[in-house]
């Protein structure tokens, strides 16, 4: 660890909530969302040297995705989330002792969180969600106290990152053999087509039509955006899913001259290979998913998580990855579940914050050091992936985290779900368009996400701190005492 890494305590931590809704549900999985809370976790920390500063994290809290257990509903499933946080509030503060830096405050307030969980019926999914929080929000109060980017504090390591010690096989590997020189400038938007959302725009009928000058269709989307990238998802019913998928097939066939790129997310629906191997060979099989199949780059996990990592699906699972790599979503509730899915035949791992950042970094090391030693020459890989991230913070933060991966594309939804930065205050807004004139633009009225021509341009979030570069209007948000969940109205 260089001796340029920073040392800190966190002294204070507050709560906020805003309730966001969304302009037409979002179904994946077992679940539909058609609001939900964004918590803002405010940190202030002091430096060994005497420093103060301030840094916030921020996220929505979903249902079913973190804890899928039937018998959980989603007030259940946010009061987890919220107890996760709070476990990792108590671990945080509770290292005052002696400054840290932020890669030994990650390390032990996740043991110390997980350890909480186990006592608490909190699974380990959502148990890393609330040690994520503050990851994130010590890296921004960090970077605002040394006037560094995200991706300088890694590259220079100031975090203190030290892989081998999580993983021992990543040795003396250091944040600057993963990251490359500078951040990635733009990024293509791999749009989300959920399991609900209308393909054609023959779909819509005027009832349901919106009429809120954003595009609601993916026929709308693909005319005034220009996408390539698209990320479909697949309910598990393959009488559902192949009309379906043959609709969307012949609209990008017939709207997209240029190649298209596909992930196709099963959102584990499925509890045996056999049964997703046939849609599998329907769509390998189908005359008219010809060019479909071809541009499917990878498979997000199609299986149960309580199945997903078993050794005894190895053969099948190696064998589909040959065809197509499969990547694991839901499973990474561990800091070793990249390792035990590489051992079952899985290409690639999920890259989200709500994950860890510090997790993050470390599959890279282990995606890098894989794919030196592969056998077929094929690469391991990380995949930016997406859960609603609404615009400032939880946005900001994970493109900031994608870009210094080098990830080049990703699923972004939020814009899509969320009728553009409306849930914004109006001293937010104004203060986005201005710092981020770029990423965000003003079209027929709605202040929303500038995607040119499939992409978005990064460059201003290379700003102090982690990537936000505006002021967070508190005053705005309801602190997370006074919130309920019935303020929701779901």
């Amino acid at each position: 660890m260089p001796s340029e890494a920073v040392r800190l305590r966190v002294n204070d931590v507050r709560y906020y909530m805003r309730n966001v809704r969304l302009r037409m549900p979002f179904r994946y999985g077992v679940a539909q969302l058609v609001g939900y809370p964004i918590l803002h976790v405010r940190i202030d920390i002091e430096m060994d040297d005497g420093t103060r500063a301030e840094g916030v994290a921020a996220d929505c809290l979903p249902p079913k995705w973190f804890d899928k257990d039937p018998a959980k509903d989603y007030e259940d499933n946010i009061d987890d989330m919220l107890t996760a946080v709070s476990d990792a509030r108590d671990a945080y503060v509770g290292m005052n002792d002696e400054p840290r830096t932020p890669f030994e405050l990650f390390r032990e307030g996740l043991d110390a969180v997980m350890d909480c969980a186990d006592s608490q019926d909190v699974n380990h999914l959502t148990a890393g969600f609330g040690s994520s929080f503050f990851e994130r929000a010590v890296v921004d109060a960090v970077g605002n106290a040394l006037g560094r980017s995200y991706h300088e504090l890694v590259r220079e390591n100031l975090l203190g990152v030290r892989m081998g010690a999580i993983h021992a096989e990543l040795g003396d590997t250091d944040p600057r053999d993963i990251v490359g020189d500078a951040p990635l400038e733009s990024m293509w938007v791999r749009h989300t087509v959920g399991l609900s959302d209308p393909i054609l725009e023959s779909d819509i009928s005027d009832g349901e039509r919106l009429n809120d000058e954003l595009p609601q269709s993916l026929e709308e989307y693909i005319a005034r955006q220009r996408l390539r990238y698209f990320k479909i998802k697949v309910c598990g019913d393959i009488d559902i899913d192949v009309p379906r998928l043959r609709t969307i097939a012949r609209l990008l066939d017939s709207s997209i001259e240029d190649p298209y790129h596909i992930s196709l997310d099963g959102n584990e629906q499925y509890r045996r290979m056999e049964s997703f191997m046939a849609l599998i060979e329907e769509l390998w099989s189908g005359p008219e998913f010809v060019r479909f199949f071809s541009s499917i780059r990878y498979i997000e996990q199609p299986l149960a998580r309580d199945v997903a990592l078993d050794p005894g699906i190895t053969q099948e699972m190696t064998a589909l990855s040959h065809v197509k790599p499969v990547i694991v979503d839901e499973s990474d509730s561990e800091l070793g579940a990249f390792q035990r899915a590489i051992a079952v035949g899985y290409r690639g791992i999920s890259a989200k914050n709500c994950k860890g950042i510090y997790k993050s970094l470390l599959n890279q090391g282990l995606a890098r050091l894989h794919t030196q030693h592969s056998s077929d020459g094929r690469p391991y890989f990380l995949t930016g992936e997406d859960l609603a991230n609404a615009a400032i913070v939880p946005l900001h933060q994970d493109l900031a985290t994608l870009a210094t991966l080098g990830i080049g594309n990703a699923e972004r939804n939020g814009h899509h779900y969320l009728r553009g930065i409306t849930h914004l205050s109006d001293a937010e807004r104004d203060a986005v368009l201005h710092a981020h004139p770029s990423l965000y633009t003003v079209r027929d009225g709605v202040p929303q996400l500038n995607v040119q021509d499939g992409k978005i341009d990064l460059r201003s979030l290379q700003t102090p701190g982690y990537a936000l570069g505006v002021p967070i209007d508190y005053d705005s948000m309801t602190p997370l005492d006074d919130w309920s969940f019935d303020s929701l109205s779901l």
